[in-house]
C-alpha cells in the first residue's frame, strides 16, 4: 500500500510502501491516539469531516501509487477496503461477525477515525474479476448479509485509489496466518 501523510490534499506517497502489518501497528499502537480522540468529541458534521481530512494521515489500501488517483497506480495490492459507515450501536456486534465472516478472508479491520464505522480489508482474487466488479460484490453481500443500507457501506470504495484514513483502535483486528501474502 502506499502511505500518504496528512492533509488528505496531500496526494503524493511516502516513497516507501507500507504493509498490511505496518498498518495494523499504526492503527494499534497509537499513532494517530490525539487526532481520533479529538474527533470524536465534535459534534458537528461538516467541522469533524475538515478535521478528519487535516489531521489523518492515510493509505492506500489497493495498491502502491505515484499519486493518489487512479490512473497512477504502480500495482494492486490484491486487496480492497470496505468503508462502513454510520453503523451506530452496531459496530461492535459487527465488528466481531467480520472477524468471523465464513466467506471473506479478513486481513485487517479497524474502528474508524469517528468510531460510527469500521475499515474491513479484505482478500480479492484479480484473476477472476476486477477490483469494481469485487467491490460491487462486497458491497451487495453486505447490504444483504449484514442488513446495511448503501449509505452504510461507502460507494466510493469502487475507486482503486480510495483513501483509507488511519484511526487509533488498540483493539485491531489482524489476520496473522496471512500477512506475508500482503
Amino acid at each position: 500500500m502506499s502511505f500518504f501523510r496528512k492533509p488528505i490534499t496531500n496526494k503524493f506517497p511516502e516513497q516507501k510502501a507500507v504493509s498490511l502489518f505496518q498498518v495494523y501497528d499504526y492503527v494499534r499502537n497509537g499513532w494517530a491516539r490525539l487526532e481520533t480522540s479529538e474527533l470524536r468529541g465534535i459534534a458537528d458534521h461538516d467541522e469533524a469531516r475538515n478535521y478528519k481530512g487535516t489531521h489523518f494521515d492515510y493509505v492506500t489500501p489497493s495498491g502502491t501509487f505515484s499519486y493518489c488517483s487512479d490512473q497512477s497506480m504502480i500495482r494492486h495490492s490484491g486487496m480492497i477496503c470496505m468503508d462502513l459507515d454510520h453503523l451506530g450501536d452496531r459496530v461492535e456486534e459487527l465488528f466481531q461477525l467480520l472477524v468471523d465472516e465464513p466467506l471473506f478472508d479478513t486481513l485487517l479491520l479497524f474502528r474508524s477515525p469517528s468510531g460510527q464505522g469500521l475499515k474491513w480489508f479484505v482478500h480479492i482474487d484479480l484473476t477472476r474479476c476486477d477490483h469494481r466488479t469485487w467491490f460491487m460484490a462486497l458491497r451487495n453481500y453486505l447490504m444483504a448479509t449484514y442488513h446495511l443500507s448503501e449509505k452504510q457501506v461507502d460507494g466510493a470504495c469502487a475507486n482503486v485509489s480510495r483513501a483509507c484514513y488511519l484511526s487509533h483502535d488498540p483493539e485491531a483486528f489482524l489476520r496473522t496466518d496471512l500477512i506475508e501474502h500482503f
